[in-house]
Parts: structure tokens; sequence; C-alpha cells
């Protein structure tokens, strides 16, 4: 057999592997890992005296030239493009936001953009990845090096370089077989299920975005603009996408993509003693400008707006499609840094890059197999119209274009009419549960109410101890808890009567990091202060915000969250509760709150003119026919907003700053709040803060830590 078939074989029984074993593959990542970084290594060399080599050799006349031949169709693969992520991204819901928020982008995002593209030190752009940068300042030397008499011998070392790099890759491309078999077992046996399920919709789009711009729309251009037709194209390419396709790098297609153009130049009458370096110095190009899977990044971000419920505004949607263009030239690893770079400039939330990461194991075929043929695209058509071969077919060229067109209008259509006809998606908070990996090993106690918790034993054992803080916790082996059950989604009653939140599951932490039993003691707001110093718990944990009466009376951990004040109110009336001024300015307005001691004294401070209506609590949504909006804090009303559709959170421009969220603890408890604070920091670095956030103050669908299913373990039932 050939090496496309061994690669092919090598594919299949990695997929195979995959099944069968499971996540037990993920000890082949070093393999799949070194295959791909042994590929990478000539990239830069190769890439770098290909364009200094193709553009020095030229006369400055052929490369003015060139630039007038070639910069059309580099315009029509970018609109095209474009053009098809749009009409797909059409298909993917509205965002009707539960919550209004000035989101804070990315500080000096413009500079950080340019940073990206312009030189200013080849090393750094080397080191970062930066090829768009590292592109043109090759261009730039190229350019300057037309101008050169003396260059002969700079030329024949960037060839000879060039050369050693195509029979490097040549070399490594033979141990294709087992690299394949690592990557397509490693990504087989470590997809979870349930991320297909959750991304099902951006993945669908995706590949019928990249198989309708590879097979279809692109070949066809080529085919009304050439003397080919649509089956000796893909003919001609198919190394190219095979060997891209199982390596996801589009830089290993190169080689390929230039002796299809050779081929195709050749039956065209090509035969010019210069059109080598045509070719090459074009290809280099294209190579960073023609990566038009990475403007698939553009689709991502519209999903990661529905799927985060963070929905994009209207002059950063508009401009988004620019600024993906200009992110998304260099690699197919670019597409991450330009992924982190606008989910920062729009913006979205923290973990956009890092979803974009996970589903890039999947995407990442359809990625490079559309750049490459992006790459044969402005080759082909490049090279045959520097030398006057285009033949224009109009029949095959309106319908190349016209045909795609009416599939992925189709496709919108029917994607806008479903959404349209389906109840608004909510996160259900009541079927929020804890971690298993958090509650486990720990004894809890959870007592309704303080009468309960006075009759119990615990209270009875916590009488008869000496001592406060740690040293009276590690006596009893009991750490009680104060907590508040109305406080969404930091702390609150589930729908099978649990009691959790984001404070509870780190109740939990730290009674597991103090090695003793767990009790929940409920407390009033009112009364929270008192309850504090009479030592009736040792530490509140419930969405409690840091004052400066309670900062002085109490002790405090560091602040571990903070959350802007926020109104919610129906949906119908968000757009008058925008400013505080716009709000200020409405006759007879009625602001509902729960009897807080914190929230009435700001809602009288930032609201002077409201006529403040005190409600029992927010378990239930308050009565919007006797209120205009109500008063809480961005996570809790959000929480609230995102599981009753038609309620919106604003949080209102000009209020004033955020509330700072504290674990409070009696009076001169040092040694507990140093021992509180640091615990804090370490769950930072470890990660659980991040995780529980995820879940609990942005309504993500938690991780699972189970094995992924495989034949052997979940069939065969062998443990190993």
């Amino acid at each position: 057999m050939n090496l496309a078939s061994w690669v092919l074989v090598g594919g299949a029984a990695g997929i195979l592997a995959g099944i069968v074993f499971g996540d037990d593959c993920a000890i082949l990542n070093p393999i799949g890992f070194a295959y791909v970084g042994l590929l990478q290594a000539a990239v830069y060399p190769y890439l770098i005296c290909s364009l200094l080599h193709g553009l020095g050799s030229l006369e400055p006349a052929k490369a003015w030239r060139l630039f007038k031949c070639g910069w059309i169709f580099y315009m029509v693969a970018w609109v095209v493009t474009f053009a098809t992520l749009f009409a797909l991204a059409q298909a993917i819901p509205e965002v009707n936001p539960a919550i209004i928020a000035e989101r804070a982008g990315a500080p000096h995002s413009v500079s950080s953009l340019l940073g990206l593209l312009i030189p200013t030190d080849l090393f750094t752009a080397l080191t970062q990845n930066y090829v768009p940068a590292v592109v043109i300042f090759c261009i730039f030397y190229g350019v300057a090096m037309q101008t050169l008499k003396d260059k002969q011998a700079l030329l024949s070392m960037l060839e000879t370089i060039r050369l050693a790099s195509l029979r490097f890759w040549n070399w490594i491309v033979r141990l294709a077989p087992i690299g394949v078999f690592a990557l397509f077992a490693v990504t087989a046996g470590t997809t979870a299920l349930h991320d297909l399920v959750n991304m099902g919709l951006y993945l669908a789009l995706f590949m019928i975005g990249a198989g309708i711009l590879s097979f279809w729309i692109l070949p066809g251009l080529i085919t009304g603009l050439a003397p080919v037709g649509h089956r000796e194209v893909i003919r001609e390419l198919r190394a190219a996408l095979a060997i891209a396709a199982v390596t996801t790098l589009s830089v290993a297609a190169l080689p390929f993509v230039t002796e299809a153009t050779r081929r195709i130049a050749d039956r065209c009458g090509i035969g010019e003693p210069e059109r080598d370096d045509i070719i090459r110095t074009n290809l280099s190009v294209a190579y960073p400008l023609g990566q038009l899977g990475n403007f698939f990044v553009y689709l991502f971000l519209v999903f990661a707006a529905y799927y985060f419920k963070a929905p994009l505004e209207g002059r950063n949607e508009a401009l988004l499609p620019l600024m993906t263009l200009l992110s998304g030239f260099g690699s197919p690893t670019s597409a991450v840094n330009a992924v982190a770079f606008l989910s920062a400039w729009l913006p979205l939330p923290r973990g956009t890059p890092e979803l974009y990461v996970e589903l890039q194991t999947i995407t990442r075929y359809g990625q490079v197999i559309a750049s490459v043929m992006a790459f044969a695209f402005l080759s082909v058509l490049v090279t045959l119209a520097y030398y006057g071969k285009l033949r224009l077919r109009p029949g095959r060229l309106v319908a190349s274009i016209l045909l795609p067109s009416l599939v992925l209008g189709a496709l919108a259509w029917t994607g806008h009419q479903a959404h349209r006809r389906l109840a608004p998606a909510t996160t259900n908070y009541g079927a929020f549960t804890l971690d298993p990996l958090v509650t486990r090993g720990v004894q809890a106690t959870i007592y309704r109410s303080a009468a309960d918790y006075e009759k119990s034993s615990a209270a009875a054992g916590e009488a008869t101890a000496s001592g406060a803080g740690i040293s009276r916790i590690q006596q009893t082996g009991i750490l009680r808890v104060g907590y508040n059950a109305s406080v969404i989604p930091f702390c609150y009653v589930n729908d099978r009567g649990d009691l959790v939140g984001f404070d509870v599951a780190y109740a939990y932490d730290l009674a597991r990091s103090l090695n003793v039993r767990l009790v929940f003691v409920p407390f009033e707001w009112p009364d929270l202060e008192a309850d504090l110093v009479a030592g009736k718990f040792d530490i509140a944990m419930a969405g409690i915000y840091a004052t400066t009466r309670r900062l002085s009376v109490l002790s405090a951990s560091s602040p571990y969250y903070q959350s802007p004040l926020a109104l919610f109110m129906p949906s119908d009336r968000a757009a008058h509760f925008m400013t505080r001024g716009q709000i200020l300015a409405m006759p007879n307005l009625r602001i509902g709150v729960f009897d807080d001691p914190v929230l009435r004294p700001a809602l009288a401070r930032v609201f002077p003119r409201a006529e403040i209506v005190v409600v029992p609590d927010y378990t239930t949504l308050p009565d919007f026919t006797k209120i205009d909006a109500a008063i809480w804090t961005l996570e809790q009303a959000g929480a609230l907003a995102r599981s009753h559709p038609g309620i919106t959170a604003v949080v209102p421009k000009d209020v004033g700053n955020p509330f700072l969220l504290t674990y409070l603890m009696p009076p001169h408890s040092d040694e507990m709040v140093h021992f509180v604070s640091y615990w804090l920091d370490l769950r930072k670095a470890d990660g659980m803060h991040a995780r529980e956030m995820s879940y609990w103050l942005l309504g993500q669908p938690r991780t699972l830590a189970t094995p992924r299913w495989s034949v052997v373990r979940d069939v065969l039932h062998w443990n190993f």
C-alpha cells in the first residue's frame, strides 16, 4: 500500500482504539504531540525563506504585477467566507438578555491587535507565534531585496534552506500513519459525549459551513474562472486535503498545493522560467492571509454569545467580521489567539477561549481543510491571472455562487423559524446540585430553624466548649456555618429540598480542610451581626456584603467576589432603567426590596425619590403590578432572571461601586481570618473558584469527572 492508504489505516485504527479504550488513549498524547511538533518545526524556515526568496528574486515590476493580479482574489475569498458565516450565524438563536450590564472590554484592544500585525521585533513575533507580523516583515525585506544587485549568494542560501525544509517534511510525513493513529485515538477516546450534545448546534453549523465552502463554493469559483473541471480540482488536491486533515496542519499541504498548481499551469500552457517563483511567492503570502478556516472564529463567537447568554452589542457586532479578519491572519493556531483577543474585546465571559480550545479537538479538521482549499483557490487563480490564462465560464461561476447561497439561505431561514417557535431557554437553578466531589467525606447536619439548632446535641456540646475560632472548632470537631437560604445562587434550597449554592459548596470544602463535621445554622438578616457577636456560629457564608459597619464590628475574610447593584423587572420595562439619571426622572417610582440591613439603605441612598416597598424575600418573584422594579446585586438578580423568562436584570450606569462579598466571623477571630483568607487563595489557585463560579454564577453545565465511555470499561468491565 502507498503512504496515503497507510494514513487512512492509521486514522481508522486510531478511531477504533479510542472507542475501545476510551480516555486511556490519553497516554498516546505525547506521540501525537511529538509528531505535530516535528511538522511545525520547519514552518518558519520554509515560510520565511519562501517569501524572501520569492519576492527578492522578482523584479519590482513583476512583483507589482503579481499584487495587482492577486488582491482581487483575496478580497473575493474573504467576502465569500464571511457571507457564508453570516448566513450560518442566522441559524443561531438570538440572545434575549437576562442580564444587561456594561461589560469592560480589553484595555488597549487596538494596540493589542496592532501588536499581532506590526513586526516591531522579529524574534518576539517568532516566539509568540505572531505569523502575520513575521509575514509582513518578510514582505518588507523581500521587496527591499528586489532593488539590490549583489544578492545571488543570499538567494541561493534561502533556496537551500527552503529545499531542506521540504526534505525534512518528507521525512516526517513518512511517520504519518503512527502520528495519525495517536492523534485520532486521543481525540476519539477523550472527547466527552455530553460535550457533543451541548455544542451540537455549533458543531453542525461549522461542519456544514466548512463542507460547503471547501467542496462547493471555492472549487466552483475555480472552475468558473479556470479551464478545469470540478472533479479535476478535487482530484488534484486530494493529497493536500488528506495530509492536512490527518495532521490538522494546513502548512503540511503547501508542497502538495504547489505541485497541484504546477500541473494545472502545465495544462494551461504556462512554462515560463519564473513560474515556480511566482507560485511559491504567492502561496507563501496566501498561507497567512488565506487561512479561511480561522475566520470560522466569527461563527464561534456568535454561538458563544448565545451559549453564555451575553448578547453582542450593535457596534461590536457590526465590526466583528473586520476584527475577525485582521486577528485571524496567521496559522491555524492563530485562531486561539484570535478568540482570546476578540472575546475580551466584545467582551464575552472569561471561559470563552477555553470553550473554543475544547471544541477545536473536533473542528480543527474542517478548519484546516477550508484553509487548504483557500490556498489552492488563491494559488491557481492568481497564477493563471498573472499569465493571462483565466477563462470566464459564466454558467459555472453563477452556479457556484447562486446554488450555495440558496442552500445557506434556506438553512438560515429554517433555523430562524424553528427558534421563533421554541420556548426561551432558561437556567433552572432549582435543578442545580452540589458536586459530589465537594461533599464527599463531609458529615453535614442542616438545621432549618434556629430553634431546632438550640435543642440539638451540637448546641449543647458547643455550650461546654472553651476558646474561640480555630481552637474551638478543633476542640469540638464541628464547624458551625451560619446561612440564610434566600440568597440564590450563593445559598438557597433547590427543588429537591437540598441546601445548595456557591457558598454552600465552599462551606463543605472548608469543613474538609479543617477535618471536622459541618453544621448549618440558620440566621435572619437583621440578626446577623448580633448572632456572630454572640458566637452562635463560627462563620457566616451566604452571599454576605462587606460594609463599613460590619468590618468595624466583626472579623472578615478577604473578599472572594464583587457584584454591582442591579434592578430586575419585566423585560419590557428594562429600557427605562439603563441609567441612574433615567431612573431618577421617573415619576411615582416604586422599588421593591426585602428587609436587608444593607440593601434598604443602599436603595434609599442611590434612588432617594423612589418609594421603598418591602417584600418578604425573593424566593418567589415579587408582584410587579405593585412595584416597578426590585433591587438586588447583579449575580443574585441575574440568577432570578435566568430562571424566569420575561425577567431582566439591569445594572444601571452611575450607581456606584460594586458590593464586595466576604465571609464574616465573630469579633477578634484573627487566627480564623488568616486561615480562611489563605484557604480562599488556595481555592483560586487550584481551580475550584473558577469551576464553582462557572456553575453557580454563570449557569454553565458542570464538567463531569467520570471516565469517558469505552468498550473495555463499560462493556467488557475490564479495569486497568
